[in-house]
């Protein structure tokens, strides 16, 4: 069982946050949401309130069980999964198990391996991963706001945008210590590009042009790797658009949503 918060009319949108963090992150932009789909925004296992009504351990294999326990529970056959960061790559590995159960796909800033690899130069060195894992077992709140800083970093109006999300993260109780070092072990270890290719989703990638986590070369890399896939980069943007730039991101999900 999984945390999840309800709210709006229409279609069903499940909302998968990134490292680190809960759903309050989409705090700023649910209202928005709220007016074109009936939203589900998740805390993952360890993350926010999950951590009081399930004690399964985060990992891949217990996420997925996890989300498709809540997906089952939705009685619609258009539901739309979004995944920010991390959470992009719990739903792409959702769907390589259960690719029937969802009718769209949206990855927002989100990349199928987030760390190079040969002929994959669309990714983090490893040694970022491996700092912030070093620097996590010193000092969880200041690697977190560490953390934070670089997702907003590049963003027009970079100070308002973290003002925001630091806002948005006060509500819901911190993660477990084995959900952050799982999450990045994650991140750096991942590799779902050979799938993509089987998933019959269309498929929505939205990136940020100054992003310093997943640069807006790797969705493009991805687009070709998907059957269905289309790729939207949002000029001005780093790792959160939906609150750097929530006009042009409610824009790009309608349009792919409804249009």
């Amino acid at each position: 069982m999984l945390a999840v918060t309800e709210s709006g009319e229409g279609s069903p949108l499940v909302l998968l946050h990134g490292w680190g963090l809960h759903s309050g992150v989409w705090q700023s932009i649910l209202p928005e949401l709220d007016k074109l789909f009936h939203c589900y925004a998740v805390d993952m296992l360890g993350h926010g309130e999950s951590q009081a009504i399930n004690n399964e351990l985060f990992d891949l294999n217990n996420m997925r069980k996890a989300l498709h326990t809540l997906i089952n529970s939705i009685e619609s056959d258009s539901i739309i999964l979004a995944g920010w960061s991390l959470g992009g790559l719990v739903a792409m590995d959702y769907l390589n198990h259960f690719p029937g159960k969802i009718k769209k796909l949206i990855l927002i800033t989100a990349n199928a391996c987030f760390c190079k690899q040969p002929y994959w130069p669309h990714g983090l060195d490893a040694i970022v991963l491996d700092n912030f894992a070093q620097q996590l077992e010193q000092d969880y709140k200041k690697t977190v706001d560490k953390f934070m800083a670089l997702q907003m970093f590049g963003a027009d109006d970079y100070k308002h945008a973290l003002k925001i999300l630091k806002n948005s993260i006060v509500s819901r109780p911190e993660p477990s210590m084995q959900a952050l070092r799982r999450g990045l072990d994650i991140l750096k270890t991942t590799d779902l590009r050979e799938n993509l290719h089987t998933l019959p989703q269309a498929t929505l990638m939205i990136s940020g042009e100054h992003d310093r986590l997943m640069p807006y070369q790797a969705a493009e890399a991805m687009q070709v790797l998907f059957s269905h896939a289309k790729s939207t980069m949002i000029k001005g943007a780093g790792h959160a658009p939906f609150i750097s730039h929530p006009n042009e991101f409610m824009q790009a999900v309608k349009e792919f949503s409804y249009g």
